[in-house]
């Protein structure tokens, strides 16, 4: 089904307006963004980008502010004095997404965001976020953003996705009182596979094409095959040095935003285990020992197993 006609004209970085130094190619997307759920080893995507900054402007979860701390905010997790203290009270949607959605004069853009952003599921399909002033979107959309600003044609969604069982706990890690990240107790509600699928759902829908799913274990079982078949889907030159970015300062720097959760990221120095071998032939790392999780997580990743499962049958398969 391709989009009906019932879309606006779109007002952000329609593809007339996409420059044309931002991408060689018409068919081509400028803009890049990869929606995901916490603790989905996204970051490497990041990184990857991050490291070659004369060709990508990359934007670390631009829609999360929002959702947690402005006028706008869906998040219960923070009150009002935090969410004033924050400075980030006067950011709303239509702001935020403005910048995700314009084509960078010069080069391409890349954002990693949670799809749980642009969400609030206590609110029905084709609800538009006030600062769109009125704007109309479809009734089957999921999302706060109107349909013709969240499906331009510039913009390519790809999606990735990690097994509940590593995802959980990772999330739970940093969830606790006195937490340097901020968050002190674990909510299962912000996992967001439910929002992940929804997106998803709905991108398919509505443009009849199944957009690009990655699974985490994937990428770090076979991180150059992965990566390249991402990289040709979006119109990335694939550079096999992309795996490892040890000399890259940004990657120190660009997840400050969110303290704590990305400590791991910052020191990274590639995908994976980088041994030689692995490098080289993709070969997987000793698989780490699994560990039992309590009651409390086991049922958490267990409520995220129907839409992750869901979501993994789409998985690309032929690497």
């Amino acid at each position: 089904m391709s989009p009906d006609a019932s879309f606006e004209t779109p007002s952000i970085g329609s593809a007339a307006s996409v420059p044309a130094s931002s991408t060689s190619s018409s068919s081509r997307p400028s803009n890049i963004i990869l929606w995901v759920h916490p603790r989905s080893t996204s970051t490497a995507f990041e990184c990857m980008l991050l490291a070659r900054p004369d060709e990508f402007e990359v934007l670390h979860e631009p829609m999360g502010e929002t959702w947690y701390y402005s006028k706008e905010r869906v998040s219960k997790r923070f009150d009002d004095k935090i969410c004033d203290e924050s400075g980030h009270g006067e950011l709303s949607y239509a702001k935020a997404w403005a910048e995700v959605a314009k084509p960078h004069p010069t080069m391409r853009k890349f954002s990693k965001d949670m799809a749980q952003y642009l969400i609030d599921t206590s609110s029905p399909n084709g609800t538009v976020a006030a600062s769109f002033n009125g704007a109309k979107t479809t009734p089957n959309n999921p999302t706060l953003i109107p349909t013709s600003e969240l499906l331009q044609p510039h913009i390519s969604h790809t999606f990735l996705i990690r097994h509940p069982n590593k995802a959980v706990p990772s999330y739970a890690r940093l969830c606790y009182p006195g937490a340097p990240t901020g968050f002190d107790y674990f909510d299962p509600s912000e996992m967001g596979y439910k929002e992940l699928r929804m997106l998803f759902d709905f991108i398919r829908e509505k443009t009849g094409k199944t957009p690009l799913l990655v699974e985490s274990e994937e990428l770090l079982k076979a991180p150059s095959k992965v990566v390249k078949a991402w990289c040709e889907h979006v119109g990335i030159e694939f550079k096999q040095e992309m795996l490892e970015w040890d000399d890259a300062p940004e990657t120190r720097t660009h997840f400050e935003k969110w303290k704590g959760f990305h400590d791991d990221a910052a020191k990274s120095k590639g995908i994976g285990q980088t041994t030689p071998d692995a490098k080289e032939g993709d070969k997987p790392a000793a698989p780490k020992k699994e560990t039992t999780l309590s009651p409390e997580l086991q049922k958490a990743a267990d409520d995220c197993m129907e839409d992750y499962e869901y979501l993994r049958s789409f998985a690309k398969k032929d690497f």
